[in-house]
């Protein structure tokens, strides 16, 4: 991974790159040095090892002492110093969780990022938990192998009842004079088997299981009629064949066929196979009916299930839109649904040459494709496929945007036999995401004008109001201009939303002191702010390389929040303290209303606002406090708050000093 070489395009430089891990649903961290220091863990990371972000910056055998016994610490030390990657799929780990040990397996990577002389200057991780879909590959294992044997055993029996009619027909024939001998045979017969005599099928035997199936005992069915034995069959079809398998001499076969029968006081659905074998005397004329008999009600009830889930499966994804795609590396087949075949405009074959779909895909982005398919196939791949790219769309000269996402399938030996996943249109998803941000910049754009020169009004006005000592004037006024002031900081921070938004957002580092800075906040917070009291710790000089605007920006908004949220004259503190592996914390806090726990976590996102409390009343648009998140971690730095409901609130920012 060359990181110089993406530097240089001001669209997607390093920083918009840790942005992006940090947004990343997948589980990433970034170590550095040979003790293997925590540099970077995005959320769901953090949330893997069971840690929060004070892991950061902490040597990850300190920050998971679990792991001390664990082979992980030495294959990331071997990366460190060989500069080579290292991955695995289905590796355990052992990790403690809410102080409970917990063992997971999980597909990882240890990804040595090498600088221009090709040394190690960071190690990417990459995991994903993969317990679960090792537990579901074992169900599915079992329960293929449950459905064969099934079927084994459906088709073993059927052959066997067969064979068992053949027999007990040849038995009956040879012995006729030695009935209490048949009546032994069938007694232990693992189907269920009765035989009924006469027109009036007389139940003569009744075998254990098959009793069992039919839900009677033997003293209640013998030597009564099968019809006045069995009432619960009244309505249903059974008693019907047997007449005609009597009159007719023709034996019955039912498979899979679904019937009602007693079970205690009412009816159960059952599903057996059954056979109706009419029974010949001597001289050929029909005197019973042999019933030989088995329930197949569990497995029938599996197979549907698991057609179900097939169906549903299918359902989902025509109801999502989604295109299917599958491709066998070793015969370069393709393969999609008819989603897929009509946006690549493929033909019906069920497989193509993976060089035809390739075809279909917009110039500029066919290499890029073919290398992240040739990526994911390839040794050290963790085996999943996510790529955004254009396909041809005939009523769109910039094509339709699709995002891929798959898995690729591996054999025993660790080959890759199968690539498989979906495709999602995602054309007017990003059309949308574009309008929107045009949207807001423009509108921020043409309210700052009118909005600037209210201000200088105002402004003029408060002088003159000083002048003519109108101290009634001075006080509306002077609210007034909060007020724009309070409009003017929305509107910019919905500028800084879209810059961000459209990687416009440019960090200009320098080298300051923190001490001057939080002299010149201080100074300007006791000027402006007069309902709470503002106090600033003893400081001591600092330097830092930052961008001094944007850090400044950050502290005004979290006073600013601090001031909204706390009760007038109450006491908000900010200050900032070195730590030993050269950052910086910097701290703000107050003792207002708290935040409650569920909202702790989100309150850094985009628009979300804690609807808990008393912050009902207060203005915003939740802006401010993701505006934040987003400076800081452009810095490679970390945001964070402290909070109990009622007693106040502690927003930490650690920065690397950066020097």
């Amino acid at each position: 991974m060359n990181t110089e070489e993406k530097s240089r395009d001001p669209f997607f430089g390093e920083d918009l790159i840790l942005q992006a891990l940090s947004c990343s649903t997948e589980p990433t961290a970034i170590y550095a040095g040979e003790n293997v220091t925590i540099r970077f863990a995005n959320a769901g990371m953090l949330s893997l090892w069971g840690k929060d972000a004070s892991v950061i910056g902490t040597p990850l055998i300190s920050a998971l002492p679990e792991l001390e016994d664990q082979p992980f610490l030495s294959l990331l030390q071997e990366v460190w110093r060989s500069g080579k990657s290292y991955s695995v799929t289905d590796a355990p780990a052992r990790l403690i969780k809410n102080g409970i040990p917990v063992t997971d397996y999980f597909d990882y990577e240890y990804k040595a990022l090498l600088d221009q002389n090709n040394k190690t200057w960071c190690i990417l991780n990459t995991a994903r938990n993969v317990t679960s879909r090792l537990e579901h590959q074992k169900k599915i294992r079992e329960k293929e192998e449950n459905e064969q044997s099934l079927l084994e055993e459906m088709a073993a029996t059927l052959e066997e009842l067969t064979t068992t009619n053949d027999e007990l027909n040849h038995s009956l024939k040879l012995l006729a004079e030695s009935r209490e001998q048949v009546r032994t045979i069938i007694e232990q017969a693992p189907v269920g088997i009765a035989m009924l005599q006469g027109p009036d099928l007389i139940i003569e035997i009744a075998n254990p299981v098959i009793l069992k199936i039919w839900g009677h005992e033997l003293s209640a069915v013998q030597g009564i009629p099968h019809k006045t034995a069995r009432p619960e069959l009244e309505g249903q079809p059974v008693n019907r064949w047997l007449k005609e398998v009597f009159e007719s001499g023709v034996r019955k076969t039912n498979n899979e066929f679904s019937v009602f029968l007693r079970h205690h006081e009412g009816l159960r659905e059952a599903i057996v196979n059954s056979i109706y074998q009419p029974v010949f005397s001597s001289d050929h004329q029909v005197t019973g009916v042999l019933i030989i008999l088995e329930e197949i009600t569990d497995e029938i009830l599996e197979r549907r299930r698991s057609e179900k889930d097939q169906h549903m499966l299918s359902m989902a994804i025509e109801a999502g839109a989604l295109a299917t795609f599958y491709y066998e590396p070793d015969t370069n087949l393709f393969s999609g649904n008819k989603l897929l075949k009509l946006w690549f405009g493929l033909a019906d074959e069920e497989q193509l040459d993976l060089s035809i779909a390739i075809a279909a895909i917009v110039e500029e982005d066919r290499e890029r494709v073919t290398a992240a398919i040739n990526d994911v196939l390839g040794e050290g791949s963790d085996g999943n496929y996510f790529i955004e790219y254009r396909i041809f769309h005939p009523h769109d000269p910039n094509g339709r945007l699709v995002q891929a996402r798959g898995k690729v399938f591996y054999d025993a030996k660790g080959k890759a036999t199968s690539l498989n996943g979906t495709l999602r249109d995602i054309t007017e998803q990003k059309k949308e995401e574009q309008r929107k941000n045009d949207f807001i910049s423009v509108v921020s754009h043409e309210l700052k004008t009118p909005l600037t020169a209210i201000n200088a009004y105002l402004q003029l006005m408060q002088r003159q109001a000083i002048m003519t000592e109108n101290t009634a004037q001075q006080n509306i006024l002077e609210k007034s201009v909060k007020q724009v002031g309070n409009m003017s900081n929305m509107i910019n921070g919905f500028l800084n939303i879209s810059r961000l938004d459209s990687g416009r957002m440019l960090i200009e580092r320098s080298d300051f002191d923190l001490k001057t800075l939080f002299a010149e906040l201080e100074e300007e917070f006791q000027s402006r702010i007069h309902t709470h009291e503002i106090v600033v710790d003893q400081l001591h000089s600092f330097q830092l390389n930052a961008d001094r605007n944007k850090i400044a920006q950050v502290i005004q908004n979290l006073v600013e929040n601090a001031v909204k949220y706390s009760p007038m004259g109450s006491q908000i503190t900010l200050g900032y303290s070195a730590a030993e592996d050269n950052t910086v914390e910097i701290s703000v806090s107050d003792k207002g209303m708290g935040i409650a726990a569920e909202d702790r976590e989100r309150i850094f996102e985009r628009y979300y606002r804690a609807e808990k409390g008393q912050k009902g009343i207060i203005s915003g648009f939740g802006i401010g406090l993701y505006f934040c998140r987003e400076i800081i971690e452009l810095h490679d730095g970390h945001i964070s708050v402290e909070s109990n409901m009622g007693t106040g609130s502690i927003f930490k920012v650690q920065l690397p000093a950066g020097l």
